[in-house]
């Protein structure tokens, strides 16, 4: 099994490993590509932590790379449950949830910025809530 997270058209990590997305097992392989702070975030979590993504520490920061650090390392320990599960995220601008996941990891913090980026909840608003999940779930905080 695959598992690949990544900000498109920038920065991947790919892992490679048996089981299923639920248990995944033991990594394989790790194929890696990105921006400078992503790569020496990574290099340095290895030195410090071992091969192992999965017994590596969460990273606190809220920038892209922290972020996909995140989800990659949740994911190995079948503990990501992303919170908004639909294909479409905003319907009445037919704006995909993976747009808005991609806007949120890339600094779009706020449903106003996440607005601006996307058009997401520009029309009736009643995604609005759904954007501030993924932005509490992306950050680690608690939806009110």
């Amino acid at each position: 099994m695959k598992i690949k997270v990544e900000l498109d058209g920038r920065d991947y990590i790919e892992v490679e490993c048996e089981g299923t997305p639920q248990a995944p097992g033991e990594v394989r392989k790790v194929s890696i590509l990105g921006c400078t702070d992503f790569m020496e975030m990574i290099q340095k979590m290895r030195r410090h932590f071992g091969a192992d993504l999965a017994k590596w520490p969460i990273p606190e920061g809220h920038d892209h790379s922290s972020l996909l650090l995140k989800e990659m390392i949740l994911k190995l320990r079948g503990q990501w449950q992303f919170p908004y599960h639909e294909d479409e995220l905003c319907h009445c601008r037919t704006v995909p949830t993976h747009t808005v996941d991609q806007a949120i990891i890339a600094g779009a913090h706020t449903p106003e910025v996440v607005t601006r980026q996307t058009s997401a909840s520009t029309a009736c608003g009643t995604c609005r809530p759904e954007v501030q999940k993924i932005i509490d779930y992306r950050l680690g905080k608690q939806s009110a």
